[in-house]
């Protein structure tokens, strides 16, 4: 079974994923980490991510805390960003997911999974948790200020085109345990 989970940064998304993989013995893909190593080891990539961005570069190399500065302060450069890094990122989820062999394979994504990857998912979850929590958990966990945390907030999906997409609602605002309650819950009827 494939499952798309998806949520905002700071939801707790980490610890779903942590469980899954602890609890159930789940494959993790996270499309953040591919696209990062597509930006960084990527050649093509790189290079027209030069040309885009080229304050976000110490000579060849991509100094990351200025690229984040840069495309979370600016709508249009994510765009140009994700254009940049998607497709690739997106074929190497497919491959990941074609290639698992474990009862449950998990695609993580902060945004909207791409269409080619939602296909082949049994289900789409949506990772909640309360926004001032989110910015709580950004500033503690990340060491982010309150205004970072809240520019990143900004440029993702809201709540609601989340929760419109999903198959499966998980509260990951309070307790912990409870969340976990929500996971097996979410897994065993998806098994009937």
């Amino acid at each position: 079974m494939v499952i798309g989970v998806m949520g905002g940064i700071g939801s707790g998304k980490s610890e779903v994923l942590n469980y899954m993989e602890t609890k159930h013995h789940a494959t993790i893909i996270e499309a953040d980490k591919i696209a990062h190593d597509i930006l960084l080891n990527d050649e093509s990539v790189k290079s027209q991510a030069k040309k885009i961005f080229p304050d976000a570069f110490n000579g060849d190399e991509i100094d990351t805390d200025k690229m984040a500065d840069i495309v979370f302060n600016d709508p249009n450069k994510l765009e140009a960003l994700n254009s940049l890094t998607h497709p690739p990122t997106i074929n190497e989820i497919i491959n990941q997911i074609t290639n698992a062999k474990s009862k449950y394979v998990v695609v993580e994504s902060a945004l909207f999974l791409g269409e080619e990857v939602a296909d082949l998912t049994d289900e789409l979850w949506f990772i909640y948790c309360d926004k001032k929590e989110r910015i709580n958990r950004l500033v503690k966990t990340r060491g982010y200020s309150k205004e970072k945390a809240v520019a990143i907030i900004a440029n993702q999906p809201n709540d609601e085109d989340y929760n419109s997409a999903a198959d499966e609602f998980i509260d990951n605002t309070g307790d912990f345990d409870k969340t976990i309650e929500q996971v097996d819950f979410a897994l065993s009827t998806m098994e009937c």
